[in-house]
């Protein structure tokens, strides 16, 4: 309910949909977050040469006329006029009128708005528009893929004076580069119209744009594009100049660290916090997690975040995570995305919880080394940990001869045991 009056505040009269909630995932451990975010077209083609055929892609002032796209191109080339006022805004709504379905429906996924019918989305449109009355706008090319399908890629810069789209905050000049992709009807008007927001490339990030991605950074954070927009602004602070850009960043960020590390696209933004933040601006994040390690250890997104927060904090500061995970050893040790975790106190907890856990590993060596999961951890156990515990756990995997001997015939533990023997001296004759 408070988000729904936040967006009535920030966008007014027209009708948006809920952001796409965070959702949980417990399958298979996930790669990047490299999801597209346009629209995938319904059609289906033959082959790539069908699909390079029908798609045309031109630079500003060379579209086509006889392109559909050609219509759009000239709405842009009315709003980037210099000429302001009600005569310039009387022609884009009249071509916009034209151009469109009378069911056309304006989407922005990553922000979860949706504008539908056309008497709505040319009062959003004018209202854009005579919101920014030093609005500049340049088209950088138009690509048309076949009869239903097109994109245009423009830079819109200027200040709004009065809310309309968070990304423009209100008394600040700020350019960014935007993506229109459009669907169109048999009558060639346009059915759906799709927005993308990025940086202008080779242009300079201000903090003009990280108080616009505040004021929507959770909503941006639930979608794929958005969730990489967020990263992409967290890579290109400096980690001192823009300190106060990062804070930006964080303050949307703390006290929604479960829920955005629960996401699918959520998650990827709080790992690239953790990264490109000083450790003591981490805090916020560890005491999230602080009670809940067992459960998020187990979780594919935020086992992910765990691992961050062992690589780039300090250790004492993750000491109280790590005494969380060990109680669970035994449990972890044999789970899929668990013994990740474990993996990162070897490499990055202090020195008694590494003992600890290694010792934990030796108390069931033989069984652990089989294990198709458990194993791996046995052998990052073998290869990082202290001379003496190491010792103990080899002397745990050798105490029974004739046990080594499967071991060494076993399609899991074998791995282990070669490791064993690539220990080097005195353990020749282990065979």
């Amino acid at each position: 309910q408070h988000q729904q009056q936040h967006q009535q505040q920030q966008f007014g009269q027209y009708q948006y949909v809920q952001p796409p909630t965070f959702v949980r995932h417990t399958g298979g451990r996930p790669g990047s977050d490299s999801e597209s975010t346009d629209v995938p077209s319904p059609r289906s083609r033959s082959s790539d040469d069908e699909a390079e055929s029908s798609r045309r892609r031109w630079t500003a002032g060379s579209v086509q006329a006889a392109s559909p796209m050609a219509k759009i191109a000239q709405n842009f080339s009315l709003v980037a006029s210099k000429s302001f006022g009600d005569d310039r805004n009387y022609q884009v709504m009249s071509s916009m009128e034209q151009n469109m379905a009378s069911d056309v429906e304006l989407c922005w996924p990553d922000m979860g708005v949706r504008v539908k019918g056309q008497q709505n989305v040319q009062s959003f449109s004018q209202s854009f528009l005579s919101s920014m009355p030093d609005l500049q706008m340049s088209i950088e090319a138009v690509t048309e893929d076949g009869p239903s399908y097109g994109m245009i890629e423009y830079t819109v810069s200027g200040t709004q004076s009065r809310p309309v789209l968070p990304m423009f905050p209100v008394g600040k000049w700020v350019q960014w580069r935007i993506y229109s992709r459009y669907e169109f009807d048999q009558a060639s008007k346009v059915r759906v119209h799709q927005i993308r927001f990025g940086f202008v490339p080779n242009a300079p990030v201000t903090s003009a744009h990280f108080l616009g991605l505040a004021r929507c950074a959770r909503m941006l954070a639930s979608t794929s594009g958005g969730s990489r927009l967020l990263q992409e602004a967290i890579e290109m602070c400096p980690d001192i100049t823009d300190v106060r850009n990062k804070e930006f960043l964080i303050s949307p960020v703390q006290g929604h660290v479960w829920e955005m590390s629960l996401s699918p696209h959520g998650n990827h933004v709080v790992q690239k916090l953790i990264m490109h933040l000083f450790p003591h601006q981490l805090q916020f994040i560890v005491d999230e997690f602080r009670g809940h390690v067992a459960e998020a250890a187990q979780n594919q997104m935020q086992s992910r975040v765990l691992e961050r927060l062992l690589e780039h904090c300090a250790p004492l500061q993750t000491a109280g995570l790590a005494e969380e995970a060990l109680r669970q050893a035994p449990l972890l040790l044999r789970h899929s995305f668990g013994n990740f975790v474990l993996q990162g106190i070897l490499d990055y907890g202090l020195p008694e919880h590494r003992s600890r856990l290694v010792r934990a590993i030796a108390g069931d060596a033989e069984r652990l080394a089989r294990h198709n999961i458990a194993s791996n951890t046995v052998r990052k156990a073998l290869r990082s940990s202290a001379p003496a515990d190491q010792e103990a756990l080899v002397e745990a995997l050798r105490s029974d001869p004739k046990g080594f001997q499967n071991l060494c015939k076993h399609k899991t533990g074998s791995f282990v045991a070669r490791e064993l023997k690539h220990l080097g001296k005195g353990f020749d004759h282990l065979k």
